[in-house]
């Protein structure tokens, strides 16, 4: 089925890419400064190559909205930690992460191979990134502490693993494109595949536990995470075999920026600090709204299995709403388009509460809303970082990209510990038990936290990313006086003096 749907979303993406194409290309003609600052070959990404490059976050996806959508719950209901342990296996990982993730940027800048600085990974690391989370769903004749340390000690090698895949996959949309609107572009296709993952995931995920599980919940969640293992290699591969990095003139040797210079690159890039500030508040209050989905719909609504029709709503709105957020960002500015989806994401959320809806049909258009809003964010953040890589070499000619993705996957993922642990304290601050019925209270309680706490991050992320500092016309203005900085560089290195 996952196959079926991948074929599907290939289809979408070509239909999707081909009028994203024609809208960049009458842009462009529009636009004549922006024509004639960036060469035609950095402005324009084949079909393929977009497809190519967004097939591997399927399978990265996969196994993420795994992990974030199921494995608390997991972790409570089926292995047996208590709220508070399951939550706290979740931030100490992310505690590791906030090692391996700048050291993972550290060791991608240098790196040299003939296959480039990111792909290599994409190749080498593939089949223990499956492993490492096929292993998370293994359940051991364990209990207290020992099983603690157990989910602890697997869940630090898969973010490890995670690591060593992810960042460098990110990365690799800065070596894809110089130009900020084809960025969005590439990040518009790439957010179809995220949904088709979401939607593979949060769609089929929960009844294909029961069909290969039967009454055995822990062997269905292993058999669905072997499954998901192999789909995510596959991809990941497909990936390296469909792309190629664009190189630059930094490639030629090992960078020789020190640490301290590095440090002080990043303080002086206010714009990837912004953004690192944002996706840490969006990202944890999402996460709190994901993982929460499944504890409503199975104590207050009754109906474990229909979270899915809540979950996939907000998968379809990825697959979707890129068609209406990248010419969005084209005539405006991705700046705009995440705080649009914030506040969009905000309104949805709250007219559930505020209404009080429980009927299955309403509350799931709601959360379809709502998904839009949070696949503006979603689409946009990663190539802001892109965006972001370029302005900080403008400002102080040391340009950093593996280790902004790092630090911006740090977040990511630190965000998605804190909220899963805050939502482990809020489960039982209002009186949360497993495999119980819950008062009218703790179902209140539950409501709350799955509409009112989102929109606080939501809201703050908004916030925060208003004072970005620049738009896309200015970004190709960087892009053009970057251009012409290297080309002097390079004569000078040469020996050959620039006409007056």
């Amino acid at each position: 089925m996952s196959l079926l749907l991948l074929t599907g979303a290939c289809k979408h993406a070509a239909v999707y890419g081909k009028t994203m194409k024609r809208i960049a290309e009458r842009k462009v003609k529009s636009d004549e400064f922006h024509a004639q600052t960036t060469p035609v070959s950095e402005r324009q990404l084949s079909l393929g190559g977009r497809i190519g490059y967004a097939t591997g976050i399927y399978g990265v996806f996969l196994a993420w909205m795994t992990v974030a959508l199921y494995l608390l719950y997991f972790y409570t209901d089926v292995l047996g930690l208590s709220p508070a342990r399951a939550g706290l296996v979740f931030f100490l990982a992310s505690l590791w992460d906030g090692i391996t993730d700048p050291l993972m940027g550290w060791l991608i800048e240098r790196t040299r191979s003939r296959w480039g600085k990111y792909r290599p990974y994409l190749l080498l690391a593939a089949v223990p990134f499956a492993a490492s989370f096929a292993a998370l769903f293994i359940t051991p004749d364990l209990e207290g502490d020992s099983l603690f340390w157990w989910a602890l000690i697997l869940h630090i090698v898969f973010r490890t693993c995670y690591t060593v895949v992810y960042i460098p996959y990110t990365s690799l949309i800065a070596r894809l494109s110089t130009d900020a609107d084809e960025r969005a572009s590439i990040a518009g296709v790439k957010s179809v595949f995220i949904s088709l993952a979401s939607l593979s995931v949060s769609f089929l995920g929960l009844p294909a536990v029961s069909y290969f599980g039967g009454p055995d919940e822990a062997l269905g969640f292993l058999r669905v995470a072997l499954i998901c293992a192999c789909l995510g290699v596959a991809a990941l591969w497909l990936c390296f075999a469909f792309t190629r990095e664009r190189r630059t003139d930094a490639d030629a040797a090992p960078p020789a920026i020190r640490p301290a210079e590095m440090l002080q690159a990043l303080k002086s890039n206010h714009a990837f600090l912004l953004i690192f500030v944002g996706v840490i508040l969006f990202t944890g209050c999402y996460t709190i709204l994901n993982k929460s989905i499944v504890y409503v719909f199975k104590y207050d609504l009754g109906d474990r299995d229909a979270a899915r029709w809540a979950l996939s709503a907000i998968a379809v709105a990825g697959i979707l709403s890129p068609a209406i957020w990248v010419p969005i960002t084209h005539w405006t500015s991705k700046k705009t388009v995440w705080i649009i989806g914030c506040l969009l994401a905000s309104v949805s959320l709250l007219t559930i509460y505020v209404a009080g809806i429980q009927e299955l049909v309403p509350l799931v258009t709601l959360i379809f809303i709502g998904g839009t809003g949070i696949h503006a964010f979603l689409m946009t953040f990663f190539a802001m970082v892109a965006d972001t890589a370029d302005y900080g070499e403008w400002k102080t000619g040391k340009r950093l990209e593996a280790p902004l993705f790092g630090l911006v996957s740090l977040a990511n993922k630190t965000s998605l510990a804190v909220g899963t642990w805050s939502l482990s304290v809020l489960l039982e601050a209002v009186g949360f038990e497993a495999n119980v019925e819950q008062s009218e209270a703790t179902l209140t309680g539950l409501r709350q936290i799955m509409t009112l706490v989102p929109i606080c991050g939501f809201v703050a992320s908004a916030l925060v990313i208003a004072a970005f500092p620049f738009n896309t016309r200015e970004h190709a203005r960087m892009v053009t006086e970057l251009r012409e900085r290297r080309a002097a560089n390079s004569m000078s290195e040469s020996g050959i003096t620039p006409a007056a």
